[in-house]
């Protein structure tokens, strides 16, 4: 294990050591999951294990991410690599326009186009547009066209018109546009560089078609391939799930030996809600840091919004008796200017506190037109009470946190659709809290599928080793 990581673990167990293990207990049971002497690998050895990685990552996004798509592949602007590609790639192109306008034109680069180009689009087609393939090894024959060449009787705009209208065909409505500016063009070297430019993106087209396609299928087993990579993968580097070993360990409960697995997974899984963003996430939640970081984020910003929505209708309730049409304007309002700012700078919430006044004054003008607004006393006391919610500490955002994490505690430690009662006294934000609850719960789930071999096999390494001692 690195440093870095050895490092994050300490921090972690530091911040949530296991009381209830003695000292030379607990000792002992910290070097269950050490890090495993250090091993060599071959250049070979890490090349294969990061091939493993990288096909792992790739459809692992496919299926969680129901709006992947590939997109072109560009170097960061002002990147060395990408001045080293656009220097090739002026370079190539000049060759080519040098070429042609030799007397007489030279056609090396022109051939090796052609050839790619004829490669291209036959990849694009099906297996069932036989014709089409055919065509397009009788027209764009390379040993007829360099006869062609020999004898200077070369006709170019026939065979681009020839490229051009078969890519009409055969792309997709987005692409028509550029690739009918491309018959409007009479410089034989822009032509080609706008063929091959249609042609990369017309096959990520393709390859997007295919995935949405073939979705349903993809998905139904991404997870057994995920699975069988990662086992490939600690193959060549069996400490690969230390963090995940850490992670796990800090919600075993020594004592309690006989605890399904199930229920450790399921705190282990809530921990991600208080997860800080500075310690390196465990390997097999890896791939969705960002998406678990996000659904971290909302609930955050869900916990203050009905916090603040709590405090303010307990505060006005003298003024404003219950009163559905208000309730969801202040709520509504209230996420509104939250998800406009960051939840987690100072004084966010003062921000807001104006403009649940002013909510509170409009539906008074609605109900009582002639009626006082509200007053000063009652201003201070909403600005005082909003205030104090940004204290982690204060008792209504302890009991609003406490409810929403037991709920959604609930809905993922289910192991069926039976529906969940709403929190008590939070049934304004369900539609909300449904929206958060449903992302997590898609994330583990999949997880599930693909590490809770992996899970199992490390809990019962530790109880096994706890039982030994």
């Amino acid at each position: 294990m690195s440093s870095e990581n050895t490092s994050n673990n300490d921090q972690n167990n530091k911040t949530t050591p296991n009381k209830s293990i003695p000292g030379a207990r607990q000792e002992m049971l910290n070097n269950i999951t050490a890090a495993s002497p250090p091993r060599f690998l071959s250049l070979p050895e890490i090349m294969v294990a990061a091939k493993k990685l990288e096909d792992i990552a790739l459809v692992h996004e496919i299926a969680v991410n129901k709006n992947f798509k590939l997109e072109p592949q560009e170097p960061p602007n002002n990147s060395l690599m990408k001045q080293v590609k656009d220097t090739m790639h002026k370079a190539f192109w000049e060759l080519l326009r040098e070429q042609l306008n030799n007397d007489p034109p030279e056609y090396t680069q022109a051939m090796i186009l052609l050839s790619e180009i004829r490669t291209s689009l036959s990849s694009l087609l099906l297996d069932q547009h036989t014709k089409l393939k055919e065509e397009i090894c009788q027209v764009l024959d390379v040993e007829l066209i360099q006869n062609q060449i020999d004898n200077n009787c070369l006709d170019f705009e026939y065979y681009t018109k020839f490229i051009l209208n078969l890519m009409s065909k055969i792309c997709a409505p987005v692409r028509d546009d550029s690739i009918h500016a491309l018959t409007l063009l009479n410089d034989p070297v822009d032509i080609f560089k706008g063929i091959i430019e249609n042609l990369s993106l017309m096959k990520l087209d393709m390859a997007n078609f295919t995935i949405t396609a073939q979705r349903r299928a993809l998905n139904a087993c991404s997870a057994d391939y995920e699975r069988e990579k990662f086992e490939e993968y600690l193959k060549v580097k069996p400490d690969a799930l230390n963090l995940t070993a850490e992670w796990l360990k800090r919600h075993v409960n020594f004592e309690k030996t006989t605890e399904p697995y199930h229920d450790i997974i399921v705190r282990a899984y809530m921990e991600i809600f208080d997860w800080d963003e500075n310690v390196i996430f465990p390997e097999a939640l890896s791939l969705d840091k960002d998406r678990f970081l996000e659904t971290n984020k909302m609930l955050n910003l869900l916990i203050l919004a009905a916090s603040t929505f709590i405090v303010t209708i307990s505060t006005t309730t003298s003024i404003i008796p219950n009163n559905v049409e208000f309730k969801k304007s202040l709520k509504d309002l209230i996420l509104f200017l939250l998800k406009d700012n960051d939840s987690k700078k100072r004084n966010v919430l003062s921000n807001i506190v104006e403009h649940i006044v002013l909510c509170c004054n409009k539906h008074l003008c609605v109900v009582n037109p002639d009626g006082p607004p509200v007053l000063p006393d009652m201003v201070s006391a909403i600005e005082t009470q909003v205030l104090l919610i940004e204290n982690p500490d204060n008792k209504i955002r302890i009991l609003v946190e406490k409810r929403f994490k037991e709920f959604i505690t609930a809905v993922i430690s289910s192991d069926n659709a039976v529906p969940q009662q709403c929190p008590l006294g939070l049934s304004a934000f369900k539609d909300e809290l449904a929206v958060v609850t449903g992302s997590f719960l898609h994330l583990i789930t999949y997880n599930r599928k693909v590490f809770s071999k992996f899970y199992d096999d490390i809990l019962k390494n530790l109880l096994n080793q706890c039982d030994l001692i």
